[in-house]
């Protein structure tokens, strides 16, 4: 059986609108954001995921709710998939992290692995979210499961994927793919 693996960002929020890094401080969905997670609902939900993964935050969880409702899907929420901690540039725009944190910033900004104010590296990320969504997805309970969905936050799930991609579970034709708010993208599962 060949099983897929949809993947979400969640919907847009203030934070998002306004250029913010969030972290993992828990913003919720906006106006705009809401409508994303209803459209996400209407387009993902003919792929009838069994599963829905999603991290606990709210934003997610928002995002995540129309489509459980219009699949029956269960969901399981975890921290695992809450987005990358930016420790002390939550909360700030670009500018802002620009001046207060500049090395950093240019760090960051030369995709070197840095700890964004004293957060998490994206590779610690994206092994913790690539660790829980490889144990759900061998759970016994769900081998019969053909499409599970996943549904977190643009920097976790580009690193996750990086992740899954080395150790073999999907294929990426390329770097893995940042997201945009409310976008998914549907992936081949190669484990049992």
């Amino acid at each position: 059986m060949m099983r897929r693996l949809v993947v979400i960002r969640h919907g847009q929020t203030a934070w998002n609108a306004e250029h913010r890094f969030q972290g993992r401080t828990d913003t919720p969905l906006d106006e705009t954001g809401r409508k994303q997670a209803l459209e996400v609902a209407r387009e993902v939900g003919p792929l009838l995921p069994g599963l829905i993964l999603c991290s606990d935050l709210a934003r997610a969880r928002c995002t995540a709710a129309p489509l459980a409702a219009a699949t029956g899907a269960e969901v399981i929420f975890d921290a695992s998939l809450e987005e990358i901690d930016l420790g002390a540039w939550e909360g700030l725009d670009h500018a802002e992290a620009e001046s207060r944190f500049p090395a950093e910033y240019a760090a960051w900004r030369a995709d070197l692995p840095i700890r964004r104010g004293g957060g998490e590296t994206e590779a610690e990320a994206g092994a913790r979210a690539a660790a829980f969504i490889s144990a759900q997805l061998a759970r016994p309970d769900q081998a019969a499961t053909a499409t599970v969905a996943v549904v977190a936050h643009g920097t976790v799930l580009r690193a996750a994927l990086s992740r899954l991609a080395e150790e073999g579970a999907i294929d990426l034709d390329g770097p893995s793919p940042r997201f945009a708010n409310a976008e998914w993208r549907v992936f081949t599962w190669h484990h049992a």
